[in-house]
């Protein structure tokens, strides 16, 4: 991936003036969907836009463990000079996370963090992005009993857009149904599908996870069309047809905004802000 959107790595590239590297650390999550998830190439492409017109570079942090990803932003850190990073991830009490905030370093992550948790960060607003998903699937294709498929690690922006498909359900005065998914357990799916025949539309908290179910219910119920809604419009059309709808999120513009949040700091402090706010679309 790091290949295909051609930066090049320079733990030379020394800012003279302040001792640090004209390099920004991108850190991935330990998900082994991360290869083969076009959303994170999206944020890249955008985040690499915006170091080229300042003349830094970026360099990943990206491992099969959580302390393989540490140790690799420590040397980040010690070696390389390092000392500003955007997450592509945010999750309350990771480990990453909170050995950033104990360093002499700047960081953005793409998530807002937990309530009680403040740093900077750029994100959808997802409460909104879940009700106008939900909302979509009722108003233009009628479904009538939606479900809401999030995935078992219950990240901040799940909790959003099931606050937001829990909202849209509540104003229809329709009964909510969900289903928390673990890797590959097709037996799982299988079951919800069999124990709900009323669904006629899903609300996936991904494209993939969309994806996984519209071709489970279709293996379980072959003469029945259902409306699927996933986020990222991440997936290629051969993958889908005109039952599958996804809400673009703008990686991309996800991407500039945080290098642009993380070193454009304005002259005035009371014009500081601490987050950035990329709208979505129905696509």
């Amino acid at each position: 991936m790091a290949d295909k959107m051609g930066y090049q790595p320079n733990y030379n590239a020394k800012n003279l003036t302040n001792h640090e590297a004209n390099t920004v650390g991108v850190v991935f999550p330990v998900n082994n969907r991360v290869v083969d998830n076009i959303f994170y190439v999206g944020v890249l492409r955008g985040i690499n836009a915006q170091l080229n017109h300042r003349n830094y570079v970026l360099s990943i942090a990206i491992g099969d463990s959580t302390q393989q990803v540490i140790d690799n932003v420590k040397s980040m850190i010690s070696r390389a000079q390092i000392k500003h990073f955007i997450l592509l991830y945010s999750h309350q009490d990771d480990p990453v996370i909170e050995m950033l905030r104990k360093e002499d370093v700047d960081f953005v992550t793409i998530g807002k963090p937990a309530a009680d948790q403040k740093w900077l960060y750029v994100d959808n607003d997802n409460v909104q992005a879940g009700l106008d998903g939900t909302n979509f699937l009722m108003d233009q294709y009628h479904c009538q009993n939606p479900v809401f498929v999030q995935t078992h690690h219950d990240w901040p922006y799940e909790i959003d857009r099931r606050k937001g498909y829990l909202e849209a359900i509540e104003k229809a005065e329709k009964k909510p149904v969900i289903l928390s998914t673990q890797d590959k357990d097709d037996a799982a799916e299988d079951q919800f599908i069999k124990d709900n025949p009323q669904m006629d539309g899903i609300v996936a908290i991904d494209d993939y996870s969309g994806l996984q179910m519209y071709h489970r219910y279709k293996m379980i119920r072959p003469t029945k069309d259902i409306e699927v809604l996933g986020y990222n419009n991440s997936l290629p059309s051969e993958l889908t047809d005109q039952h599958f709808h996804s809400v673009d999120i703008h990686p991309d513009e996800m991407g500039q905004s945080a290098v642009k949040l993380l070193l454009d700091k304005p002259a005035d402090d009371e014009k500081m802000v601490d987050h950035m706010i990329v709208g979505h679309a129905i696509v």
